[in-house]
């Protein structure tokens, strides 16, 4: 039992050290605040849609206009994010999608607002999240350099997941009381904090690598390590996987909550919330993942991912469907987290950026089109089953990957960029 307290204790000083280097903090309060405004204007936004259109599909149509974008422009964002300051690109990324919030703001407080101007905006967003999501996690490294890094993966998801029980749970209240364009005010004035972190930073000068290739080369570089590397080829494709299926019941809750637990506000928020308190709770234990092995960490909340969302269809009550969301938002965060740190401890900093870029692409470029097709079946068959094929394939299609690669749930070290192959990959796929 000492023991046990021990390692949790030590645990827990790992978990947080990142917060000993002052940037990091610094971006920690300022995100914190941010994407607690980003989560009150995507519950805010997908009430809005299902209220002008009372349509899944548009739920999913909105998705992938910011998915189209991100699909495009991503894998080149990688590119981008390594040759440039990555905190001039989170300003730039940042102040657009403070104009787009307040812009979202001024034609709903207008009642001016049609979907047509909400898909247009979720497309230009989509074109600023390409560039935002992998110069954000490579950022990370940057604030708290390797010795941190882990922790600093851990901490970031923990207050992006605070922040989505901050968010609904503000949202659930404005909307009730003013409506959804205080809502996006809020989001927008969010945006202050983040800016404000990222100029108060007093990063050093990094010498960025120069090349001669061009940026189309570097990307097929970028995909051909990929590919070849028996550690991040696998992730990156159960990533895909679970983001084109199981992560896009996030875009039918506001009809599941309307149609299923007939509450479409009070309902919607609660299990918004409810999904990220047990992200948090994934957040806070992230660090215990490597005494237990993080291949099979990802191969078990993958399989626990699919079935609560399977028994999630089944709820009609929202209590019961708070409790299951709970566990869904535990076991998408811990998965994805994990996977985020078996990516980031073997890729080599020369192509950091593009392999975070087809990470990214994974959720911001390939999900949206599992959304809109999500919506469409939901449209002809109804929520609850739509929700429920997509648990069954998406948990199909995760043991297919795990019987492909085994050492991933084997607890084998695939980590070939960790030793001995780092050298000669980082050789062969290096620019000549």
């Amino acid at each position: 039992m000492a023991s046990l307290t021990y390692s949790l204790f030590r645990a827990q000083i790992s978990t947080f050290s990142a917060l000993s280097h002052s940037n990091f903090r610094l971006y920690f309060a300022g995100q914190l605040i941010s994407v607690s405004g980003t989560w009150v204007q995507t519950v805010a936004q997908g009430w809005l849609v299902f209220h002008l259109t009372h349509s899944e599909l548009y739920l999913g149509l909105v998705a992938l206009a910011a998915g189209i974008p991100a699909l495009l422009v991503t894998p080149f964002a990688g590119v981008i994010v390594e040759r440039n300051s990555r905190r001039s690109i989170l300003i730039a990324t940042q102040a657009m999608q403070m104009a787009l919030a307040l812009t979202l703001a001024l034609l709903t407080f207008a009642n001016l607002i049609r979907v047509e101007h909400v898909i247009l905006l979720a497309c230009i967003l989509g074109i600023t999240q390409a560039f935002d999501a992998p110069a954000r996690q490579a950022f990370v490294k940057d604030m708290v350099g390797p010795e941190s890094l882990a922790s600093g993966i851990s901490m970031n998801s923990m207050m992006f997941n605070t922040a989505r029980i901050f968010g609904p749970t503000i949202a659930g209240i404005v909307l009730a009381s003013v409506g959804p364009a205080w809502c996006f005010l809020l989001n927008a004035l969010s945006f202050l904090a983040v800016l404000g972190s990222l100029l108060m930073m007093n990063m050093p000068v990094v010498v960025r690598r120069i090349t001669n290739s061009s940026p189309f080369t570097q990307l097929l570089e970028g995909l051909r390590f990929s590919r070849t590397h028996e550690t991040i080829k696998p992730l990156l494709l159960l990533s895909a996987v679970m983001s084109i299926l199981c992560v896009n019941i996030v875009t039918l809750l506001p009809s599941y909550a309307d149609t299923v637990l007939h509450s479409p506000i009070e309902g919607y928020a609660t299990i918004s919330t409810a999904q990220g308190v047990g992200a948090v709770c994934a957040g806070f234990l992230a660090v215990l993942v490597s005494r237990f092995g993080r291949g099979r960490v990802v191969c078990a909340m993958s399989l626990l991912l699919c079935l609560s969302v399977l028994i999630v269809s089944r709820i009609t009550t929202v209590i019961p469907a708070a409790i299951l969301m709970a566990i869904v938002g535990f076991s998408l965060i811990l998965m994805f987290v994990t996977m985020n740190t078996m990516i980031q401890t073997v890729v080599p900093d020369q192509f950091r950026g593009r392999v975070l870029s087809l990470y990214t692409l994974t959720f911001f470029g390939l999900a949206p089109f599992g959304a809109l097709a999500l919506g469409y079946i939901a449209s002809e068959i109804g929520v609850p089953n739509a929700l429920a094929l997509y648990a069954i394939v998406n948990g199909a299609l995760a043991i297919a990957i795990l019987a492909r690669w085994p050492a991933l749930w084997q607890n084998k070290r695939l980590m070939v960029g960790e030793q001995l192959s780092a050298a000669h990959q980082v050789a062969e796929f290096a620019p000549k």
